[in-house]
């Protein structure tokens, strides 16, 4: 009895210690030592002025060392620990993707089927969506397959468009990353099936993973330990919490939790092996020197050598270590950037409440994982 209970208490404390090891493996196989790794960190973290930042690294499919930087609030000086609620802004979209395909694999939805179809009334007697009342052929076209891989015709966001939701290209034709289209991924699922995507997303994500910390909104219990965010002169931003769920970004979490749903993905779990194939699929290759903006038509062939492509609800690039699976997550003042190489059993997960994250982005995955492939450039980042 003594021993068994002995193997019961090693095994409770496994996680725990899991997530504190001395190394950490490079994708090149180097290991690294944490306690150097941590000292990188908190230098880039300091030079840069980011308030607070979390990390989460996969080795060898396992979650095996998680650390935060800076402070949850500077004004009073609260340090951010591995527990505090981070606004996931667009690192939401990777995770409608999955509860989409949930769906799918148990026929409720299907990929190539126009969205048109799985709502109760033309698009336009929408108010939020009364805008495509004049596209409505088009729109008719757009299927959950080009919702998810960023080629329905959406704009990034209508605000940049005098506030109209109207489509700026033919569906299926370009890429256009459009936080547009895959909010409208999320009210075509509430439509159709009489349910809030945040009570789905619990029951389809967050409860099976056990991810304490995420909501699609914001929860009550998240008000002990939450991060404000920071603007890049210091200035508080605030704190994210939103009241209505957004398939595009309206998640909090924390990089330990986020960490749980990559492994998910990295180990070929929850999903039916056709639907993952599909979803870590190239759907459409990226060939233009951004995903929105200005430079959304200029082509490049800065991104050939990787490949960069898009999924469904994810980005797609190659690598001497195998094909990767990446997102970042931008609001106002929050920061975010997550990369997977399931070949290799690694990965990184780093949620940031501040606005100055992305100038050291590559700095810090490169520190992490020894990804130097990840595309900053195209992201952005690398003009900060």
């Amino acid at each position: 009895m003594k021993n068994l209970l002995t193997l019961a208490f090693a095994l409770y404390l496994f996680p725990l210690f899991a997530q504190h090891a001395a190394t950490v493996k490079h994708l090149n196989g180097q290991s690294v030592s944490t306690y150097a790794l941590q000292k990188t960190i908190a230098r880039l973290v300091d030079s840069a002025r980011i308030a607070g930042l979390q990390v989460a690294i996969i080795n060898n499919h396992k979650t095996v060392w998680t650390s935060s930087f800076g402070f949850k609030d500077v004004e009073n000086q609260k340090p951010l620990n591995d527990s505090t609620v981070m606004y996931a802004a667009s690192l939401t979209k990777p995770v409608s993707a999955y509860i989409f395909l949930r769906l799918a694999d148990r026929g409720i939805f299907k990929l190539d089927q126009p969205v048109h179809t799985y709502l109760k009334k033309p698009i336009a007697e929408y108010p939020k969506w009364k805008d495509l009342a004049e596209d409505t052929v088009s729109f008719n076209l757009i299927t959950p397959r080009m919702l998810l891989a960023h080629r329905s015709g959406l704009p990034v966001l209508r605000q940049l468009y005098g506030n109209k939701a109207s489509l700026i290209a033919r569906p299926g034709q370009k890429f256009y990353y459009s936080n547009e289209g895959i909010n409208l991924l999320g009210f075509m699922i509430e439509e159709y099936t009489g349910k809030p995507l945040e009570l789905i997303a619990q029951e389809e994500v967050f409860g099976p993973l056990q991810m304490a910390g995420t909501g699609m909104i914001w929860q009550k219990p998240f008000e002990s330990n939450f991060s404000y965010a920071y603007f890049k002169d210091g200035k508080k931003y605030g704190s994210e919490r939103r009241q209505s769920s957004r398939a595009a970004g309206s998640m909090s979490t924390t990089a330990r939790d986020y960490a749980r749903f990559y492994l998910q993905l990295m180990a070929s779990k929850g999903l039916s092996k056709a639907s993952l194939q599909q979803m870590l699929s190239a759907q459409i290759a990226v060939t233009s020197k951004r995903g929105f903006g200005s430079l959304r038509d200029s082509l490049t062939h800065e991104n050939d050598a990787i490949k960069l492509a898009w999924g469904l609800g994810i980005g797609l690039f190659q690598s001497p270590y195998g094909k990767a699976f990446f997102h970042t997550g931008h609001g106002d003042a929050n920061q975010n950037y997550a990369v997977a190489f399931p070949e290799k059993g690694v990965a990184v997960v780093l949620l940031s409440n501040s606005e100055n994250f992305e100038s050291v982005s590559a700095q810090i995955v490169k520190a992490c994982i020894g990804d130097t492939y990840s595309p900053f450039k195209w992201l952005g980042h690398l003009d900060r």
